[in-house]
């Protein structure tokens, strides 16, 4: 436990002590010490503000936990507010007759002992429900403070990603490329130049549209991928053969946006696309419902810089929605990267 959270638990007990305590003390000092014998003596009033104390502390600890515990086959999940409801009737059910009975066997109560338990409970009962609403309101506001920075995370992420795919798409050697690819179909294909400015104009239009988004449907991101893969055909022609193979069952899941054009990207920027060695590219879901793209290995000898910014950024931006990481699997032949796909 950290001390800062110690240092909270230590003086938000203490409030809660002198709280319940302040009205007992006030009646001490009105009515004078020995009108109820030593039962209202600075003793008895002592230990009850320990055992206030002391219960508070320990329902805080209780309550504050993030953690799973398993017992057998039985899981506990602390994060929970009805899981730790039952744990922390159990522990007080242990703790409030054995506090009774020292505080009974150390001050024997001179009154009638049915109101003297009845009282002494209800001092245990307004700590514990005392403790229990401070801890689930630092529950929130440490909920809340997680969230504002994982939103600050999640924007610095998302800009750099649209960085990086506008600077990969926009840049001047793209459209360079992209211009001299339509000049020469102009001369010996018109339809196919046709068709490249038609994909050419449907990844700009995406591009435009899912960069405010977090995320954005399967079925969308694929018909962009489509887009976007003609475009490479249209440079690369047969050196180059991409396969999408996903059932239209999994259209409307959701993914990341631009997800799949980054490692289309990666396995076009890292390996060698020749007519000998064509680059092939498989988009599928596996037995595990998650969206694979995997391509033959064969890398490039000499590659230029590489940041690897767009995948660290995916990969930050899938656990932040899914809570999974990708999953990045080499073998001697293959290259695949795994995206959760996530629920509508």
């Amino acid at each position: 436990m950290m001390p800062t959270r110690t240092n909270l638990i230590l003086l938000t007990a203490l409030a809660i002590t002198a709280l319940i305590s302040l009205p007992r003390w006030l009646l001490l000092q009105r009515i004078g010490p020995g009108f109820f014998s030593i039962e209202t003596g600075a003793g008895d009033l002592f230990l009850r503000a320990l055992n206030i104390f002391l219960t508070s502390v320990l329902f805080f600890v209780i309550n504050l936990q993030d953690r799973i515990f398993s017992i057998g086959s039985f899981t506990i999940d602390s994060n929970s507010f009805w899981q730790r409801l039952p744990i922390n009737i159990l522990v007080f059910i242990i703790i409030d007759p054995l506090l009774f009975r020292f505080h009974k066997w150390l001050f024997p109560p001179h009154t009638n002992e049915q109101l003297f338990r009845f009282l002494f409970n209800i001092n245990m009962v307004v700590t514990v429900i005392m403790t229990k609403l401070f801890a689930q309101i630092f529950r929130l506001l440490l909920y809340n403070y997680q969230m504002r920075l994982s939103n600050a995370s999640l924007l610095k992420t998302n800009a750099e990603t649209r960085f990086e795919v506008l600077k990969n798409q926009v840049n001047p050697h793209f459209l360079f490329n992209s211009l001299n690819t339509i000049n020469s179909l102009i001369g010996t294909d018109q339809q196919a130049a046709v068709n490249f400015v038609n994909n050419m104009s449907d990844v700009y239009r995406y591009v435009l549209k899912s960069h405010e988004l977090n995320s954005i449907s399967l079925q969308e991101e694929l018909h962009f991928i489509e887009a976007y893969t003609q475009m490479l055909k249209g440079r690369y022609g047969d050196k180059m053969k991409i396969i999408i193979n996903v059932q239209q069952q999994y259209a409307p899941f959701r993914v990341p946006p631009m997800a799949l054009q980054i490692l289309v990207e990666n396995a076009v920027k890292h390996n060698i696309a020749s007519h000998n060695k064509p680059l092939q590219i498989r988009i599928f879901v596996d037995a595990t419902c998650s969206l694979v793209v995997e391509n033959n290995l064969q890398k490039r000898n000499e590659m230029g810089t590489s940041t690897g910014i767009g995948l660290q950024n995916l990969n930050q931006r899938c656990k932040y929605l899914s809570n999974h990481h990708l999953a990045i699997q080499q073998t001697q032949t293959t290259f695949s990267v795994t995206i959760p796909l996530m629920h509508t």
